[in-house]
């Protein structure tokens, strides 16, 4: 038999149970005096951890969000049994397909179409939608910031007059070809009006497109508000497929026709109303219409299209900064946690990403430094298997501890990001929430004490 490597001395023991005295001494130093061992008592350090900071939010309207040059153009009506009625509408300039055509000789209206292809939707698709399309009578310019407020002139007569159940995934049959979907709107049915004044354009209005855009101004196409339900349709228009055609005659031929394409080179813009929120719940409206800010303890409110947004301010940083005395407070890591009242459902899905800026107090925002460190670090994004949002804020709340006010700060602004061109709509758990289970809205504070 062998014998082992090394003889135990009968120190041994007492050694080994000295090292493991040592040891479990150094785990159970408590966490707030690591490093008291190293450093002189002036340079102790305490760790603090809190969840419980007091904050303020709540939700205001929106007056307006800048909706040109946006990826999709918003069309169609919903009914929401918490937000109420929206109606979202566009303008936009048709440009010549050609320079130079003639519509030849005694041209006559055989139709006038215009053809919309969808790029999504939000809602319920499944509600009949009335859609309506007037002549603009104003010029538009590609050059011009356009906001989801603006109203443009326009004619009496609705040439459209059209009602529809969107199918926004459903491909689109035209003459035995299968094409993605869209919608086609016959604009000759309830008068000819429009499709003639295109054919008596004269070879000098033809003559290029910015002498067409002076004859003609362009399209603004809207829908009725629904009574329940309904869906916000989302159109892509500066692809091939979305334009407007006019098929005719004239004394030399038949069956003729020209396009009027809708290009990233033309202007449009989104419109927005929510009908003063005359059909919401009466809690969303004694927040958001009547100011009772109280309310948004409980929950509170986010809508795309110029809808809502919400203010966060932070109170209850006064009291860790009174707490410390003469201590330096260093903020470790701040992350705000914001989350839905319920998951997502098939007719309202959460917005992907929102954005959390600096409120300056005249109606404007800037970035936060934070989010200078790029997405990665900042967040924002939809964390769906936990149905919330986080964002870090390391110096926007180091900013206000080191401020000599925290309650003239104006606080934060969340809003969902891309809300020109979004339809979505969010409800968020206030630092209160009236059903004690849900994940109340809450900064998590790492932060360290410093003896200076």
């Amino acid at each position: 038999m062998k014998k082992p490597f090394f003889k135990r001395s009968p120190g041994f023991h007492f050694l080994v149970f000295s090292m493991l005295l040592i040891t479990f001494s150094s785990c159970n130093k408590r966490p707030n005096q690591i490093g008291a061992d190293i450093q002189p008592n002036k340079g102790l350090i305490q760790l603090q951890y809190t969840d419980t900071i007091h904050l303020t939010a709540y939700s205001v309207k929106e007056d307006s969000v800048r909706t040109d040059h946006t990826e999709a153009n918003l069309l169609g009506s919903m009914k929401d049994p918490v937000f109420g009625t929206t109606v979202a509408g566009f303008y936009t300039q048709v440009r010549l397909s050609t320079s130079t055509h003639d519509f030849g000789v005694n041209p006559s209206l055989d139709s006038l179409v215009l053809q919309l292809v969808y790029s999504g939707y939000y809602g319920d698709t499944n509600t009949m939608q009335t859609l309506r399309v007037y002549e603009l009578l104003d010029s538009i310019s590609i050059d011009s910031l356009y906001y989801s407020n603006q109203q443009k002139p326009v004619g009496t007569t609705d040439f459209a007059n059209y009602s529809f159940l969107p199918r926004p995934k459903s491909p689109f049959i035209f003459d035995g070809d299968t094409l993605s979907a869209m919608i086609r709107v016959r604009l000759n049915d309830v008068s000819p009006e429009l499709g003639n004044k295109l054919l008596a354009a004269t070879t000098d209005d033809l003559a290029s497109n910015n002498a067409f855009l002076d004859y003609f101004y362009g399209l603004y196409v809207t829908a009725d508000a629904v009574s329940q339900g309904g869906a916000i349709s989302y159109f892509n228009l500066p692809i091939n497929l979305s334009r407007m055609t006019i098929y005719y005659s004239n004394d030399a031929e038949d069956s003729l026709r020209y396009e009027f394409f809708i290009t990233s080179t033309e202007a449009r813009y989104n419109t927005y109303t929510h009908l003063d929120y005359a059909g919401a719940d009466e809690t969303f409206r004694d927040q958001v219409v009547n100011g009772n800010t109280a309310l948004g303890d409980d929950k509170f409110y986010l809508q795309a299209m110029s809808g809502l947004k919400a203010r966060i301010l932070f109170p209850g940083l006064e009291e860790i900064k009174q707490n410390a005395g003469n201590k330096k407070i260093v903020v470790n890591e701040a992350k705000l946690l914001i989350t839905s009242t319920s998951p997502d459902t098939l007719l309202y899905l959460a917005p992907s990403q929102l954005a959390l800026v600096s409120n300056n107090n005249d109606g404007t925002y800037s970035i936060l430094d934070d989010q200078i460190e790029g997405e990665a670090y900042f967040g924002g994004k939809l964390r769906t298997g936990s149905n919330n949002y986080q964002f870090r804020i390391n110096r926007y709340v180091q900013s206000l501890l080191s401020n000599d006010s925290i309650a003239e700060d104006p606080g934060l602004l969340l809003f969902i990001q891309g809300s020109s061109a979004r339809a979505n709509r969010l409800i968020i758990n206030g630092i209160n929430p009236s059903v004690d289970t849900l994940t109340r809205l809450q900064l998590q504070l790492n932060y360290s004490l410093v003896n200076e």
